[in-house]
């Protein structure tokens, strides 16, 4: 798919297809392990499938990087609109098994993850990172990626779904 950066030639990143998702599942239970909140995801591999196989619109697309037939990082994304740039691509997640990471995996999904957003006239790519994993930090850093904290002070906000719902009931306007 790409130039081969890594360590490794046989490393292959693909997009992601419904047979992934079993996996893709167990990796998003170790990132959340990795960031602290190992109880966290609370979707299942038929949420997974549903949400990005089976709809009319999928809620999500990704990558996912090979070595072999073993599946060692992923990328899980959806389209966004943005009002000051038009579209724009949002990366839920970028994980890469501990042993892996440092052989230009993530590089490579990133990579790809960038041709896919010329490909598709994308203007921005936006995610989160946790402010204390550094090596991440420096990865994007290295990239040109810009700290939205900094640069425009903006602050990430979520509603929950019980917030949603309390909303939506009027409960809290």
């Amino acid at each position: 798919m790409s130039q081969d950066i890594s360590k490794s030639p046989t490393l292959e990143v693909r997009a992601m297809n419904r047979d992934d998702m079993v996996t893709v599942h167990r990796l998003i239970h170790e990132l959340a392990k990795f960031e602290g909140v190992p109880d966290g995801p609370q979707l299942s591999v038929q949420d997974l499938i549903e949400d990005g196989f089976e709809c009319f619109s999928p809620w999500f697309f990704g990558l996912v990087a090979c070595r072999g037939e073993r599946i060692v990082g992923y990328a899980l994304c959806n389209r966004a609109y943005s009002s000051w740039t038009r579209r724009a691509f949002y990366l839920e997640d970028l994980f890469v098994l501990p042993e892996e990471r440092r052989n230009g995996v993530a590089t490579i999904m990133i990579q790809e993850l960038c041709k896919m957003a010329v490909r598709e006239g994308v203007h921005r790519v936006d995610w989160h990172v946790l402010e204390d994993n550094e090596m991440a930090l420096r990865f994007y850093g290295k990239l040109g990626a810009v700290d939205m904290r900094r640069s425009e002070g903006r602050a990430a906000l979520r509603l929950h779904r019980d917030r949603i719902e309390a909303v939506a009931r009027g409960d809290l306007l």
